[in-house]
């Protein structure tokens, strides 16, 4: 069984059509994660409606400039999240980006949501689905003030440093599509062990000019098993077993 852990599954036009394929390879579970106020509810409708999407809820970090009143709504998005912890599996997407958000005033917003997602996984339990790019330091020193379950970094690209750090921490990994064509990514897969690997399409975001799907993940086990030299069979059972020590609410 694979499990697409990170995927922007509210975002796709005919999603009867992307579950049809993802089922066709193997893929029987996916975890859609939050972004903006607006895609909370939408999730949530769509994981009532399909059995094989799981919902996770957060507050990326660029929803700080695609909404100037995210800080006053703070309030309501986390009513929002403890109104349904019961169904949800992780908090995410969250973090912080000051890679393709260049203005320095929305960082301490940022961090503002941050610090309240942060809370809230430790409040609830639950582990957190992590956006890092360019802001690794300040991520990874805000870490270890919380008491979260589980930690998973997705689509690790940064530097080097902070990726031991978050291996001596026993942090997850997330390995998206990317893999056929970046070195970084593909020097994550080979730093990292199989037992904190997890798959993600991340999906409906475009790799080299084509969309993303949960279906493109059974590649790349295929990718990461020639890496590490695995079977890829052997390697897909790990890496079910890491999803069930990760997000043990989708089972």
């Amino acid at each position: 069984m694979l499990i697409d852990i990170h995927c922007h599954a509210n975002l796709y036009l005919v999603i009867d059509e992307i579950i049809k394929e993802a089922k066709s390879v193997g893929v029987q579970k996916i975890i859609s994660v939050g972004m903006s106020v607006l895609s909370l509810e939408r999730i949530l409708e769509i994981s009532n409606k399909y059995n094989i999407i799981y919902p996770a809820l957060g507050i990326h970090p660029e929803e700080v400039k695609m909404n100037k009143d995210i800080i006053k709504q703070m309030d309501s998005v986390v009513d929002i999240i403890r109104k349904n912890k019961e169904k949800i599996c992780a908090i995410g997407e969250i973090g912080m980006d000051h890679h393709f958000i260049k203005e320095i005033e929305l960082y301490p917003p940022q961090k503002i949501i941050f610090e309240n997602m942060l809370s809230l996984a430790q409040e609830l339990e639950l582990p957190v689905n992590l956006h890092t790019k360019g802001a690794e330091k300040i991520v990874f020193d805000m870490l270890p003030s919380y008491k979260i379950p589980n930690v998973n970094i997705h689509w690790y690209s940064g530097p080097e440093d902070y990726l031991n750090v978050g291996i001596d921490r026993g942090y997850y990994f997330s390995i998206t599509p990317a893999i056929k064509y970046s070195p970084v990514v593909k020097k994550t897969v080979l730093k990292v062990d199989m037992e904190h690997i997890l798959l993600e399409s991340d999906g409906p975001v475009k790799y080299s000019g084509k969309i993303s799907t949960p279906a493109m993940i059974r590649e790349v086990l295929n990718i990461v098993s020639k890496y590490k030299d695995i079977p890829a069979e052997k390697l897909e059972d790990q890496i079910y077993e890491n999803t069930k020590n990760i997000f043990p609410k989708i089972f």
